[in-house]
């Protein structure tokens, strides 16, 4: 039976734990708690894995680059986790190859060591999921895969995650199954306090237009970026705060014409990025720049964009530069770091931590940062022993490194698809095998959909997805926003717009679904389209369109 995301909370409930911020970190946390017992509440300011969590070169990687720090129990502990990912989620996560350009012989020795640190990389139910040590690949290799003007490289395995938008929600799916329940498009206005310890929290709910007090025993404060702000909110947990952070990372992504089959890793003197091949285009990034602005000020900027595009041209050696007509999407974010190493944001370690703010005197409330997809399941399975332990319950034993995510329990994914494709013969093999990867074992209930409405089977994009996959996430998956359902839901609006009529497809049926006034549909429209726009092709009247508009 399908888990249905519903938004809304149950009034004058005391929660055990009250996790504000829903991206990757918070529903992690919020699944690990409820799965292990405790009552647990979810609320987010807008949409569930937006902001950082959807910055993200989708790859799920035990953090190669980790060794130069010498952070070899970081690299384990991702390595480990990047197997137990693709276990819990194998539709969500897979092996995926990278092409390492022009190795010396430090990226042979730290490849060597990256193998030896994984020796249980094949420990994995699904033999899909096994991945091979790496290897010096052959001219005839380089010259097939469109990089003949590489000399030497090696060919090393970590794992993708094609939507991460979706794992982020089966996460939450999972947690919702265990009886946790969310409130998004709520923003926490502040920290209630008594006698020096946080008992929760005043939202308020941008769709009802009402402000009310959430008790719980626990607070986690998994806001990434936004960390420092919500503890700035309330004079008493204010000075743990401490000054604003002076400098977070910036990273972006573009989104191009495909430009090679395989992925490939440069590396130069301002960090690295990678060519990867995504649905038939090619995602390049990420960034690692700096940024000393408000985190709700930042944005894609134009000047970022093309400073990238100058670096990229000028480090990786393409045939034809690239430019700005090049660049269908662009889209990125902050990262939330533990330390940000000064001004030197790419040295800065990747580590992820919690930290419980009554060592400085004010309890009821714990920190949860630097979190990123690959450890954020270890991260919580931490956070919710400590928790424990500072209410002073017993809890069962976590058993989230083994039980699949809700919906994710398809055995042999290959064996799953195809059994599908022979049982779902109207629809294109694409279209099956898409909904059997991303939404497990609900994809019936999606397909489902279409013999209630036989428009809704329509094929909106060379993925193969359906128009029925907008109702499903407005019915089943908490979509409140068209952006929801176009960029955290489905794929449609990842790739940029279309231009082709699919935005005003699937907006009519989410209206519809929604009961959306038209001017309220005419509003969605334009902040979608304003979500997908490169900077350069933004106009003033559209960001004056989209920049204000609250739901309604």
């Amino acid at each position: 039976m399908t888990t249905r995301i519903q938004r809304g909370l149950s009034p004058d409930r005391d929660y055990d734990v009250l996790v504000v911020g829903g991206g990757i970190t918070g529903a992690a946390i919020a699944y690990e708690a409820a799965a292990r017992g405790l009552s647990v509440a979810l609320v987010e300011k807008d949409d569930i894995g937006g902001a950082t969590s959807a910055a993200t070169g989708k790859l799920i990687h035990g953090g190669l680059r980790y060794l130069k720090n010498f952070e070899i129990g970081l690299v384990r502990e991702s390595l480990a986790e990047r197997r137990i990912l693709s276990n819990i989620a194998p539709g969500l996560v897979e092996p995926f190859p990278i092409v390492l350009p022009e190795p010396g012989m430090l990226e042979h020795v730290g490849l060597s060591f990256y193998d030896l640190l994984s020796f249980d990389r094949n420990r994995v139910s699904d033999p899909s999921r096994r991945i091979p040590a790496h290897r010096r690949m052959k001219r005839a290799e380089l010259q097939a895969h469109g990089l003949g003007h590489v000399k030497s490289a090696i060919l090393y395995y970590d794992c993708l995650m094609p939507s991460p938008e979706r794992l982020t929600l089966a996460f939450l799916r999972s947690a919702v199954a265990h009886g946790a329940e969310l409130l998004t498009y709520a923003r926490v206005a502040e920290l209630l306090v008594d006698e020096g310890c946080v008992i929760g929290a005043r939202i308020e709910d941008a769709v009802s237009g009402t402000t009310h007090d959430l008790s719980a025993r626990m607070l986690v404060n998994a806001t990434g970026p936004w960390a420092h702000d919500l503890l700035d909110t309330t004079r008493v947990t204010s000075g743990l705060a401490g000054p604003p952070p002076q400098v977070r990372s910036e990273g972006i992504y573009l989104v191009t014409k495909q430009l090679s089959d395989v992925m490939v890793l440069y590396v130069s003197e301002r960090g690295h990025f990678s060519f990867a091949p995504w649905r038939g285009h090619s995602l390049i990034g990420p960034t690692e720049t700096s940024y000393h602005g408000a985190v709700d000020d930042w944005r894609v900027s134009l000047d970022s964009v093309e400073d990238f595009l100058a670096h990229i041209n000028e480090t990786s050696r393409l045939p034809e530069p690239l430019g700005m007509d090049d660049v269908l999407m662009a889209y990125g974010g902050l990262r939330p770091l533990v330390e940000s190493a000064g001004g030197d944001t790419y040295g800065a370690s990747r580590a992820s931590e919690f930290m419980d703010h009554a060592r400085d005197g004010v309890g009821g409330i714990i920190t949860a940062i630097g979190g990123k997809y690959t450890t954020a399941r270890a991260l919580a399975a931490k956070t919710v022993e400590h928790i424990a332990e500072r209410l002073g319950v017993s809890l069962p034993p976590s058993r989230t490194a083994e039980a699949p995510l809700d919906a994710c329990d398809v055995g042999i994914l290959d064996e799953a698809i195809a059994s599908a494709q022979h049982a779902w013969p109207d629809f294109s093999e694409a279209t099956v095998e898409q909904l059997v990867r991303f939404y497990g074992t609900d994809y019936e209930d999606v397909l489902a959909l279409t013999r209630e409405q036989a428009e809704l089977s329509e094929v909106l994009n060379a993925d193969g997805e359906i128009l029925a996959q907008a109702v499903f996430a407005v019915r089943s998956e908490g979509a409140i926003r068209l952006s929801d359902v176009l960029l955290r839901r489905t794929g449609l609006g990842t790739l940029g717009d279309p231009r082709d009529g699919t935005f005003e497809r699937v907006a009519d049926v989410v209206a519809s679904e929604a009961r959306w006034s038209d001017e309220r549909c005419a509003d969605e429209l334009a902040a979608a389209r304003a979500a997908v726009h490169v900077p350069a092709s933004i106009s003033p009247q559209f960001e004056e369109d989209a920049s204000g508009e609250g739901l309604r």
